[in-house]
């Protein structure tokens, strides 16, 4: 009897050690912003005072590495072997400050909290209340910004708007590709918003 138990618990072990070594490797997945085009030379040194980025707020379901899906109004469903490389805020807020820079010709924008000494012509205000993929695999951000005076005193422009984008196929790449459309058209909004206050088109 002795003898069997131990090589019961062998045969235990020895499973266990192999569902360990049979685990998928995790998947690391970043969004990017645009593809810088060819800059002019004064591009680099565009005029003008800075744009100040947030604060931005992101929802706590989204402070984690796994990328996730809302299975149900609510239920969330983990995806653990497809991660984000590094927080998405972080990842989110780099790829919307590169975005608005880039539209406005290569015109700095500041993520804050930014220097007090920092010139500031705007500030831009994001609260995001959703930036996820739906169980049908429609990607989806919802979000409420704003434009402001440069001392935030002023609300010039104010917005709840949202983006969806379906991915190629139902692969989480395509879906963090499709994700990274939404967040550039919001970039995009927030540039025109800005152009319409500086009377450009």
């Amino acid at each position: 009897m002795k003898t069997r138990h131990r090589l019961a618990l062998r045969f235990v072990a020895m499973a266990l050690v192999a569902s360990g070594c049979s685990s998928p490797e995790p998947r690391f997945y970043v969004l990017a912003g645009p593809v810088a085009p060819g800059k002019p030379a004064q591009a680099a040194a565009a005029g003008g005072a800075a744009i100040g980025l947030g604060p931005v707020q992101f929802p706590g379901y989204l402070d984690r590495p796994q990328i996730v899906t809302r299975s149900g109004q609510n239920e969330l469903d983990l995806a653990e072997f497809e991660r984000w490389a590094e927080p998405l805020k972080d990842n989110a807020v780099h790829v919307i400050a590169d975005t608005v820079s880039q539209n406005l010709g290569g015109r700095k924008v500041v993520i804050f909290p930014w220097k007090r000494a920092t010139p500031i012509a705007y500030q831009v205000t994001v609260d995001v209340k959703r930036f996820d993929r739906t169980r049908g695999g429609e990607t989806e951000l919802a979000v409420r910004w704003a434009l402001l005076t440069a001392d935030g005193q002023q609300e010039l422009v104010s917005r709840d708007a949202r983006y969806g984008e379906w991915p190629a196929d139902d692969t989480y790449a395509t879906t963090v590709a499709a994700m990274n459309r939404t967040l550039l058209k919001f970039s995009r909004d927030v540039t025109g918003a800005i152009r319409a206050q500086e009377g450009h088109p």
